[in-house]
Formats: structure tokens, C-alpha cells, sequence
């Protein structure tokens, strides 16, 4: 079949780079054609090496265009777009390679083979995820339901289902491991862009950037060092020095864009993180702002929200920052104003490279100071993800964490939000002060009066009661125990909690100080030996709470608090 009766399925709205290959749907109309190499194929199909396009593919493939370029065309995301085409890809060289017929007619049976052999790829080959399956398969079944018309969903009709996502506890520890490696990328990014200044950019090599870790790295763009190169040593001819000087200085005294972008580029990276960070901007919108004019107001006590006015009046963007961010924000647009003339770059963040200025960076510069610093490179998504944790644990409002993220709650707890062992356990604590009357004070028994005060004959390591610790109040004179079969089994529920806690304890070197709960675990079974040899009655309770134990079922006061330590033992 001639290619002049072969609609146009390319996409004219699309900005490609100097070297990028402009998308087209044409080779899927050709047998072998989508499994082809990008950048060859339109030669292949020129040439006759694919044969002839086939007749019946032509209505399903213009269909598969017409849904793409209308997402584009109404404002749709670039980056969905690539993806849905290379996923048509991957289902279009499935179907050649086993001769299963591509047309509006017989496309639904193909695609629910195709899912049966993502399952086969996943579950017996194994070479690729559960995940991968669904998202393929996800994203096929979208464009499919449309150009079909369909009802009825096709993933519905495949055994390809959503992978089940469970959250896991973070413990303590790798809570708190998360918080200081992103706090280490946070304080790298901000010495590279407070050493960065247009002078130190435009000065003399090598740049000197000194990080408040004590290393120090020099950055010779593209030069190695003067002690390193052979050409300028005494051994060689002072004709060949003299050229290998004279090429040198060249390069050196040229401060322009075209040999100093790296580090242009390093400082647009590190703002572009910070501000991501700052704002909790998605990635995307971070990269395509445009530069326009800033105006701040008083925001939510402490924060600080600045507006990007758009042209021909179409609106208005605002986000919320720390108000200390604007100093720093408000640096780097003189910063921005220096390095670019007006009308060289519109970006806010305008970063230096060939090919498509749109397509988003992937932080090479940063990632390369990262290790050289021996640190962990934060993603953008990650530093979103921690943002919006540290806000909801701060504020404990998920709405107004939703709301200045621009997610709904749904959304926010469902992929976000990161659930925490200490945060866990702060709440179960606070639920059962609320709901158990038998138990208003902090630890079992009940309080004669609110001003804590610690037993005379309290051991040195025990816990100061403050109304707060349960271990605390076994120690204060206003403790009282009660007279119950429940209360017994509280105590011997908490005991073994303390048990657990001690367990985890690694004693330090030469530090030979008991832990605190063991006094708290000699308190309690002198309380339960007491009510042991009190009657018979008592006896029975102390043994029945004790097998209880044993048997793994304990009080519901400490049930929580135990299944978390046990889960935190095996992080």
C-alpha cells in the first residue's frame, strides 16, 4: 500500500530537540514496525524493508493517534504522552511477534492475551515486576476503553490486578535516619548555592566550593589539574608547553556561558531542589514555571505565600513557603538576573544544555557532588514525600496538609503519607487515656492526686514520675494499685513490654548504669509476687495473667505498644 493513503499520525504540537526524533505513529502500521529502533525506523519504512502497511491496522492506529494528540492538544502532560506510545509500542511488538490480528475488531482479545503473557513475564519468568505488569497493562487498557467506546473497563477483563500496597512501620531509628540524610542534602545544596556566586562563577579555576562538613571540592570544568597535566611539565618541549599553555589560557579566561555552564547549571539544579522542597511543588510545574513578577504576603503563621503572575491575565499560582526561604529565594533571582540577559531565558529555572528545553533534568551535577561528598541524592519525589510527613506530623491536620499540596486526603494518606512507629504509639497512648477510665493515669493503677512526687526508697535509675511516663508513676507515692483480675493482667502486660524494651537496649562500652525499665520490671513483680501471697483468690489472677502473657495475649492497654516493639525488633 502507497504511504499517500497513510493518514498523518505524527504530533505537530510537541517541541522536539536538535537531535530528537519526532513521534509518529506510522510504524505501528507496519508488521515489525513498532519493535524497530526510533531513530530507524522511518528509513526502514522508506525503504520497503517492512514490507507494506497493513490495511486492517490503519482505523485502530488513526483512533490510537486522534486519543493522544487530543490529550496534548488540550494541555495534557508530555510525559504521559511518551509513555502511553511506548507502552502501545511494546503491545503492538508483542502482537507481531506471536501474529495475533491488530484491528478495532479483534484488539480487546489481543490485549487480553497480551496481559496473560505480562503475568507469564512476571510470575514465571520473572523479568519484570508485579508492578511493571499492572502499570503496562494500566496504561493500554486507558487508551483502549476510550477508542473502543467501551463500558466496561478492559482490565476488568484480564487477571492482571492492582498490586496491593502495604504501608510498613518506620521505626525510630530509620525515621530518624531519613530526616538527617535529607538534612544533609538540604545543607550540600545550600553551601553550593551560597558559593556559587556570579564573581566565584565567573572567576578564575579551579572553583572552590567549601561545604560545612569540612570537605572542600575544586572544580576544574573540563581541565584536569595543572600538576596532572603532562603537557606542561619541564621534561616536554618548551614549544609544545608554550601551545598547551596558550590553549589553556584560552579556555580559562573564557568566563562565557559556553564553558562555565556546569556550573551554572549545579546552582540551577541546587535552587531548583530547595524551592521544590520549600514549596512542595510537583516536579513538573517546578521546571516549566516561567519567570514573572513575586509579590509575598503574611500566610498561616510563620509562613509566608508568594504569587506567579501569568501573562495575558490568565491568573494567578500560589504557594506556601517558610518566610525564611524568601531571603534566599529573592538572592537567587539577582543571581538569575546577572547570569541571564533579559529575553535569553523565560524558565525560572533555566538550565544550560542542548536539545529540548522542556524535558525535565535529572540532576547530574548535584548527583555527581553527592558523591563526591559520600551523601545520599534526595529526589525530587522524595523531598516532596518528606515535606508533606514533617507537615502532617507537625500539625496533625491532614486536610491543611492536603490542601497546601494540592491533594486530596484520599490521595495524600493513600501514596504520602509515611506512618511512624513514634507516631503510633503517641497515639495509641493518647487513645486509651481518653477511652479507659480504669486507667486515667498515664500507667496502670490510678493517681490520688496530680502533683507527682518519687517514692523515697525509689532506686537511683528508676524513672522520675511527671504524669506523662507510665514507668514514672510506679514510682510515685500518689500511685495506687487496684483491686481486680484486670488490673493484675495490665501489670503483667506492661511488664512484658518493658522486657521487650530492655532486650533492644545495647549496653555501651564501659557503661555499666542498669537500664531504667529494669527497675520498672523488678517494681512490678514485686507488686504481682504481693497479690500472689495475699489470698487465694489473688493467686489465681496473678497465675491466669501470667499464662496470658505467655500465650501471647495481653492486655488491650499494652497490646499496641507490644505488637509495635516486636515489629520494631524485626526492622
Amino acid at each position: 500500500m502507497s504511504d499517500y493513503n497513510i493518514p498523518d499520525l505524527t504530533f505537530p504540537v510537541v517541541k522536539y530537540g536538535e537531535l530528537e526524533t519526532p513521534w509518529d505513529l506510522r510504524p505501528l502500521l507496519y508488521c515489525g514496525g513498532a519493535g524497530s529502533k526510533v531513530n530507524l525506523v522511518a528509513q526502514q519504512i522508506a525503504k520497503d524493508l517492512l514490507g507494506v502497511a497493513i490495511n486492517d491496522r490503519i482505523p485502530l492506529v488513526q483512533k490510537l493517534h486522534e486519543y493522544i494528540n487530543g490529550k496534548l492538544v488540550s494541555g495534557g502532560s508530555r510525559g504521559s504522552a511518551s509513555t502511553s506510545i511506548r507502552r502501545l509500542r511494546e503491545f503492538f511488538s508483542w502482537a507481531d511477534m506471536t501474529g495475533k490480528l491488530m484491528s478495532l475488531e479483534s484488539v480487546e482479545g489481543t490485549y487480553i492475551d497480551w496481559t496473560d503473557h505480562l503475568l507469564h513475564r512476571q510470575r514465571v519468568d520473572g523479568d519484570i515486576s508485579e508492578i511493571h505488569a499492572y502499570q503496562s497493562a494500566v496504561a493500554v487498557a486507558k487508551i483502549l476503553d476510550s477508542v473502543l467506546e467501551l463500558k466496561t473497563g478492559l482490565l476488568v477483563k484480564t487477571r492482571i490486578r492492582c498490586p496491593s500496597h502495604i504501608k510498613s512501620i518506620i521505626s525510630p531509628k530509620a525515621d530518624k535516619q531519613n530526616i538527617e540524610a535529607t538534612f544533609s542534602f538540604g545543607h550540600a545544596l545550600l553551601d553550593i548555592t551560597e558559593a556559587l556566586s556570579t564573581e566565584v562563577i565567573r572567576g578564575a579555576l579551579p572553583v572552590t566550593i567549601k561545604f560545612r562538613t569540612g570537605h572542600v571540592i575544586e572544580e576544574w570544568l573540563k581541565l584536569k589539574p595543572t600538576d596532572k597535566v603532562q603537557t606542561l611539565g619541564n621534561a616536554v618541549k618548551p614549544s609544545v608547553r608554550r601551545v598547551a599553555i596558550k590553549k589553556r589560557t584560552r579556555w580559562e579566561s573564557d568566563t562565557s556561558v559556553r564553558t562555565r555552564h556546569p556550573l551554572i547549571n549545579l546552582r540551577i539544579e541546587s535552587e531548583m531542589l530547595i524551592f521544590i522542597a520549600q514549596t512542595g511543588i510537583n516536579f513538573e510545574q517546578a521546571h516549566a514555571l516561567k519567570m514573572s513578577k513575586f509579590r509575598y504576603q503574611s500566610y498561616l503563621d510563620g509562613y509566608q505565600i508568594f504569587r506567579v503572575y501569568k501573562g495575558r491575565r490568565s491568573g494567578e499560582v500560589a504557594f506556601e513557603i517558610f518566610s525564611q526561604y524568601r531571603e534566599h529565594f529573592e538572592r537567587y533571582l539577582k543571581w538569575r538576573a546577572t547570569m541571564f540577559s533579559d529575553g535569553d531565558a523565560d524558565l525560572l529555572f533555566p538550565l544550560v544544555r542542548a536539545g529540548r528545553a522542556d524535558r525535565l533534568p535529572s540532576f547530574g551535577m548535584v548527583n555527581k557532588f553527592c558523591k563526591k561528598l559520600d551523601i545520599r541524592f534526595i529526589p525530587p519525589r522524595e523531598l516532596r514525600k518528606t515535606r508533606i510527613n514533617w507537615l502532617l506530623r507537625r500539625s496533625q491536620d491532614i486536610e491543611m496538609t492536603a490542601e497546601m499540596h494540592a491533594h486530596s486526603q484520599q490521595t495524600l494518606i493513600r501514596i504520602y503519607e509515611q506512618p511512624s512507629l513514634q507516631v503510633a504509639m503517641v497515639e495509641i497512648s493518647r487513645f486509651h487515656a481518653r477511652t479507659d477510665p480504669a486507667i486515667a493515669s498515664p500507667g496502670p493503677g490510678v493517681c490520688v492526686q496530680a502533683v507527682p512526687h518519687i517514692l523515697l526508697d525509689a532506686p537511683p535509675e528508676a524513672t522520675n514520675p511527671d504524669c506523662i511516663s507510665p514507668a514514672g508513676c510506679l514510682f510515685c507515692v500518689h500511685q495506687r494499685d487496684i483491686d481486680s483480675e484486670d488490673y493484675i493482667w495490665s501489670l503483667a502486660s506492661y511488664r512484658y513490654l518493658k522486657v521487650l524494651e530492655v532486650t533492644h537496649y545495647r549496653v555501651p562500652l564501659n557503661n555499666h548504669t542498669p537500664h531504667p525499665a529494669e527497675a520498672v520490671i523488678n517494681r512490678i513483680t514485686a507488686k504481682l509476687k504481693y497479690f500472689e501471697q495475699s489470698s487465694e483468690v489473688r493467686a489465681l489472677w496473678v497465675r491466669e495473667a501470667v499464662t496470658r502473657v505467655e500465650e501471647d495475649n495481653h492486655h488491650p492497654r499494652w497490646e499496641g505498644f507490644i505488637r509495635l516493639m516486636e515489629m520494631r525488633r524485626c526492622l
